[in-house]
């Protein structure tokens, strides 16, 4: 994948308490520094200076982040990276207030997110924008009106879909799970991505290509759960789920 490094893997997960809301994070450099598409939220924020900190990458090193959409999942810890200029999408702006003037529901959009935004340079993207000679950002609307991706034309073709691409079963079946947008919009985002780039970044799921043997994962995936129940045990592990890298077919 060229210069990108996924720094978080996203989780394709859902809970009967709603969406566990676990993104990909991915790191890659600019020619004044490095960048960040997407944060992450909250939960996210010790795994996320861990894995900056193996990289030998302190969070003030950070001097761009690429919001996808404004979703809770995918900018919480922008406050971790206060030297940052920020680039967002000038729909997913107008979504956001038109959510926060109740004129649309969208629970996922924090309350606060003006404040994530106040003291900084952002850049709002309107359709297009080129960052460096070989990445550009792109307005895809589906998931929501404004979410983004990133297009890194070399060395391979990849492209980082946050949203706009949440898993491998998205890909297949053209079928956004949520698109704010409408699902014909998403579906056209969707085709995009897929028609112009072999190497998806998804917002939910690890990176794949996609050929005439199905789903080819280039890492493996891991994740699990752990509860604590009485009397059974404190940190019990109820799932251990691993997938690994390789051709998968439905």
């Amino acid at each position: 994948m060229g210069d990108l490094r996924v720094l978080l893997s996203g989780v394709p997960g859902v809970t009967d308490r709603g969406w566990l809301g676990y993104c990909t994070v991915v790191l890659f450099p600019l020619e004044d520094g490095w960048a960040l598409f997407d944060t992450g939220h909250q939960s996210d924020h010790h795994i996320l200076f861990s894995a900056l900190h193996a990289s030998d990458i302190r969070p003030d090193d950070i001097r761009h982040v690429v919001l996808s959409h404004l979703h809770f999942d995918h900018c919480l810890n922008l406050p971790l990276f206060p030297n940052a200029e920020v680039y967002i999408s000038r729909a997913e702006l107008d979504y956001a207030r038109q959510v926060s003037a109740g004129e649309v529901r969208d629970f996922s959009i924090p309350d606060f997110y003006p404040a994530l935004l106040d003291n900084r340079r952002v850049h709002i993207v309107d359709d297009d924008l080129r960052i460096s000679p070989t990445k550009r950002l792109k307005v895809l609307p589906g998931h929501t009106p404004g979410c983004m991706a990133m297009f890194c034309e070399e060395p391979s073709g990849a492209a980082v879909c946050g949203d706009v691409i949440k898993n491998a079963w998205e890909a297949v079946t053209c079928r956004a799970g949520k698109a704010s947008a409408g699902e014909a919009v998403a579906a056209s985002s969707i085709r995009r991505i897929l028609n112009d780039f072999s190497i998806l970044v998804p917002g939910h799921d690890t990176p794949f290509t996609m050929d005439a043997g199905g789903v080819k994962f280039l890492t493996p995936f891991r994740w699990e759960i752990k509860i604590s129940l009485y009397p059974e045990g404190p940190e019990q592990t109820v799932a251990s789920l691993y997938r690994t890298a390789g051709h998968k077919r439905a």
